[in-house]
């Protein structure tokens, strides 16, 4: 008997998720690329891959990193504003490989709280943004930080990497799966 709830309880679990997908692709295309990754098998990636970032795919080296809960973008020249009485928005600047520079105005979704490691916290925006990684594509939550230290300008947590890519940290740049229109050729 118990066996069976578990079943039953699994499948309509199971049924959800597949109906919760099938909304969202409906509601946005991008999600839609994100709901049928979730329904796919995870794509095997390198611990170091080429990253788009945005609707023009602004091409940056990025890190997958399983030990960050969101992911993270060395953004320049940003400014935190109000428009109208509540809505945060962020003006900020993102270059990409061979110098291509894009400007992005921005509705902030939450604040977040990063532990520095000297110790503090750095109070960080965080956008939402369309991604792609080795083919694999969604939208991702992306906090915007001063990454001028490190050596990749962008970090993909594992909001964006669960279920969708598994991280092989023993490879590099290991992905020829094209992105965007790309993928569609």
């Amino acid at each position: 008997m118990v066996f069976r709830v578990q079943f039953f309880a699994a499948a309509i679990a199971a049924a959800v998720a597949f109906a919760s997908a099938e909304a969202r692709a409906k509601d946005d295309p991008v999600e839609a690329g994100a709901a049928a990754a979730d329904l796919e098998d995870p794509v095997r990636l390198g611990y170091l891959e080429n990253v788009q970032i945005g609707n023009l795919a602004l091409e940056l080296k990025g890190k997958l990193d399983t030990g960050a809960d969101t992911s993270s973008i060395h953004a320049r020249d940003v400014e935190v504003y109000k428009r109208g009485k509540r809505d945060n928005w962020v003006r900020f600047r993102l270059v990409g490989r061979g110098g291509r520079s894009i400007r992005y105005d921005q509705n902030v979704i939450r604040f977040v709280q990063i532990k520095k490691k000297v110790g503090g916290t750095i109070r960080r925006p965080v956008i939402r943004m369309p991604i792609c990684v080795g083919g694999v594509e969604g939208r991702a939550e992306i906090n915007l930080a001063n990454r001028a230290e490190f050596e990749y300008d962008v970090l993909v947590g594992r909001e964006f990497l669960a279920n969708r890519i598994i991280v092989d940290p023993g490879k590099t740049f290991t992905s020829d799966r094209p992105c965007g229109k790309d993928a569609d050729e």
